[in-house]
């Protein structure tokens, strides 16, 4: 008896072990990608307000963005100083273990090069579901390498805020802190992991109970809700405060 329960013992212990290296494997693959060159953004001479667009994993073509790149540039169209761009950042974003160390690759890359553009006055940066990484981290970047950064307006659309199995709660208390004024648009009903929670550092409208059937894609309903609403006054985001929207606060529609 005493044998056998030494062999179930050291059974247990090997099979904890192999899950343990399991775990430790995926965390280091997903926290140490390989190099790659992130592609200068083109933005226009004389841009004043750059609207930048940063689809999530797998969404290089993803249709609402698309959607919503067209319209931002139709309510610009009488304004020659905006410029609207939608960046792809595939296929950096596409692993999706490594979307959150690829995403601030990308979104640091990003930043430092807006960095050293002087007539950019409003930046505003739109992230949905993944792109929430690029988002922040091109946020940071460009506060931290540039003398006068410009005003951050930063929308996140059902972002994800997955850092890894220890943090899977990162993005609810950190995405928006960087921006002067950040909000966020979210479906809390979706199976898409760390994307249900409203954000501690931005205004969030839950948008949930707005979806038209419970059939339809939630993840993708923020996105389409906010392409749904877009006014001009989301160009510039000049008209919003957290004195009005408080960060943390919740609108449930």
């Amino acid at each position: 008896m005493i044998r056998i329960m030494r062999k179930s013992l050291r059974a247990i212990v090997v099979v904890i072990a192999l899950v343990a290296a399991g775990a430790a494997g995926l965390e280091l693959y997903a926290r140490y990608p390989p190099a790659f060159a992130v592609p200068d953004p083109v933005v226009a001479p004389g841009t004043r307000v750059l609207v930048l667009l940063l689809h999530g994993s797998n969404g290089r073509e993803e249709p609402t963005l698309i959607a919503l790149e067209r319209r931002f540039a139709q309510l610009a169209a009488e304004t020659p100083d905006v410029s609207v761009l939608r960046y792809i950042w595939s296929p950096f974003s596409d692993t999706r273990l490594r979307a959150r160390v690829n995403g601030g690759m990308v979104g640091s890359a990003l930043g430092r090069n807006l960095a050293q553009r002087t007539d950019i006055e409003v930046l505003h940066l739109v992230g949905h579901s993944a792109g929430a990484y690029p988002v922040q981290a091109l946020c940071e970047a460009l506060r931290a390498s540039s003398a006068r950064p410009p005003r951050i307006v930063s929308t996140f659309l059902d972002p994800i805020g997955f850092d890894g199995a220890l943090n899977p709660n990162w993005g609810a208390g950190n995405l928006g802190r960087c921006a002067d004024y950040a909000e966020a648009y979210i479906n809390t009903d979706d199976p898409v992991p760390a994307t249900n929670a409203p954000l501690a550092q931005a205004w969030t409208v839950d948008v949930t109970a707005t979806r038209p059937t419970p059939a339809s894609d939630g993840h993708r309903w923020p996105a389409q809700y906010y392409l749904d609403h877009l006014t001009q006054a989301d160009i510039t985001g000049s008209a919003y405060s957290h004195d009005e929207r408080p960060r943390g606060s919740l609108d449930v529609r």
